[in-house]
């Protein structure tokens, strides 16, 4: 090749529109306008206010084993609803659980809208409304989405919140908020009622933040990349697995604008759904073409595999949860089967995961009714219905064998061959 002559070669990648960047950790939270906004810092401008939005986004677009284990927490959550601590108080507690409000839900739909709303975002909101006598008359559920907290005062505490409809601020400049389009709300507290007779309730656990953070924060990007996986595949169907390709034209006296605008015409030809990597090679004579080593099917298929795989451990690892509680096969022998994975995974999961989740609902529920002078509440999620494992005489030592055939206590002598009692 002469030295004179040289290859340039461009690029275009046709991405999915709704392929998400890395999160930008350094501005979650940032005070603007006297709002506390919950910032992702991928949808274009750094303070978009769109953190919950997106946790939405990856439940529903992201990726089928974290959907799936939001909804395991929420149906674990929820359990049985709401039920009187105390048996007979249950006829003193029936008419404020079953009372509704202006929106038609009463305490206990109440309650599975939050747990809906704390499996996914660690968080509930709550509406209080008292009456003139000072009791709380109503509760509502208000969407996490909606919600934002106001700037904290000199104490480090926050006195106001704010509902909305209209936070998410998804465009590439700032842009001031409407003032006319969110409502400032006094967060809780029962003796400031004559003043703020309506009022807020955050409900979540203990953070480092203002606002709760999912467990699963640590693996949203491996949740993005599970997206990605379908999205890749999805395209390579549509257009019939041509995966990629590359286009070599000679130079002939070409400028560097005339090849950009070559690129250009060639990307608007390609744009549609297919998400093809296109590759120029401009170059100055024909038998300079370059030769490009692309990765054969089986290749990537083999990649491919192995990253799906590690997505789903690493999403699993991020809900707390094990394998079989995703649908996900795990190796290795277990007394029982799949049937006492699934059925120890699950008591594990609840006593670990859920259970905890449960109880700071119930707690807040609990706040209510203590101060209208009701008899508290609270919540059975009743054990997994599977059938216990049993186990067969080849998979029990001795000792076990004595236990369970004879009710013999340990042999602390270990004779072979006891005698068995007539």
């Amino acid at each position: 090749m002469n030295e004179k002559e040289k290859i340039t070669f461009k690029t275009i990648t046709k991405k999915p529109e709704n392929f998400l960047k890395v999160i930008n950790p350094g501005q979650i939270e940032k005070t603007t306008e006297g709002i506390l906004s919950f910032n992702t810092g991928i949808y274009g401008n750094r303070m978009d206010n769109a953190f919950p939005q997106l946790l939405i986004d990856l439940y529903f677009n992201g990726s089928p084993v974290h959907q799936s284990l939001v909804n395991l927490k929420k149906n674990l959550i929820i359990g049985n609803n709401l039920t009187a601590l105390n048996e007979e108080d249950q006829p003193k507690l029936d008419p404020f659980l079953s009372r509704r409000n202006k929106s038609g839900d009463n305490l206990k739909t109440i309650y599975g809208r939050i747990s809906s709303d704390f499996s996914l975002f660690n968080a509930a909101v709550l509406q209080i409304i008292f009456n003139r006598e000072g009791d709380i008359a109503d509760v509502y559920a208000v969407p996490v989405q909606d919600f934002r907290l106001g700037e904290n005062n000199k104490y480090g505490q926050i006195e106001y919140g704010y509902i909305s409809k209209n936070w998410a601020r998804i465009t590439n400049e700032y842009q001031p908020y409407n003032r006319k389009e969110f409502v400032k709300i006094r967060m809780f507290d029962p003796t400031l009622w004559k003043k703020f007779p309506t009022q807020l309730m955050y409900i979540r656990d203990y953070g480092y933040n203002y606002y709760a953070m999912p467990s699963y924060t640590s693996v949203i990007n491996w949740i993005i990349i599970d997206r990605a996986i379908s999205d890749f595949h999805k395209n390579n169907i549509k257009s019939s697995f041509l995966l990629n390709m590359m286009i070599t034209q000679v130079k002939g006296g070409m400028t560097e604008e005339q090849m950009d605008e070559k690129v250009r015409e060639m990307e608007n030809f390609y744009s549609g759904e297919s998400a093809k990597k296109i590759l120029f090679a401009f170059i100055d004579n024909i038998a300079d073409k370059p030769v490009i080593d692309v990765i054969s099917g089986h290749e990537q298929d083999k990649l491919f595999e192995i990253l799906s795989k590690q997505t789903a451990q690493n999403i699993v690892t991020g809900h707390n949860a094990q394998p079989a509680l995703a649908g996900l096969s795990e190796i290795g022998a277990d007394l029982g089967g799949d049937a006492n994975k699934l059925y120890t995974s699950i008591k594990v999961f609840m006593e670990f995961v859920t259970n905890p989740m449960q109880r700071i609902l119930v707690d807040a529920i609990n706040r209510i009714l203590e101060y209208n002078r009701l008899p508290l509440v609270t919540v059975i999620t009743e054990p997994p219905k599977l059938t216990p494992p049993i186990a067969s005489p080849d998979d029990l030592t001795r000792e076990e064998r004595r236990a369970i055939l004879y009710g013999l206590p340990p042999d602390d002598n270990k004779i072979e061959s006891p005698e068995i009692p007539s």
